[in-house]
């Protein structure tokens, strides 16, 4: 998420338990969804729409105060 440029989004899709994921895919799905918020420059939101979605927008920078 770090190389995203200012207005970039991210798409992330199957995040719902599918019955052929491999056994390790939902613990790695669980610490996806759990960082997502510590991403302080996006904008983030869960879908459960088909197989689970995840949309997030990059912020700009801050401007810099005078």
């Amino acid at each position: 998420m770090r190389l995203l440029r200012p207005g970039a989004l991210y798409v992330g899709d199957d995040l719902n338990p599918q019955p052929t994921w491999p056994d390790d895919h939902q613990d790695r799905v669980d610490r996806f969804v759990r960082e997502l918020p510590r991403h302080t420059k996006m904008r983030w939101t869960l879908m459960d729409w088909a197989s689970g979605l995840a949309v997030a927008a990059r912020l700009g920078d801050p401007p810099h105060l005078a």
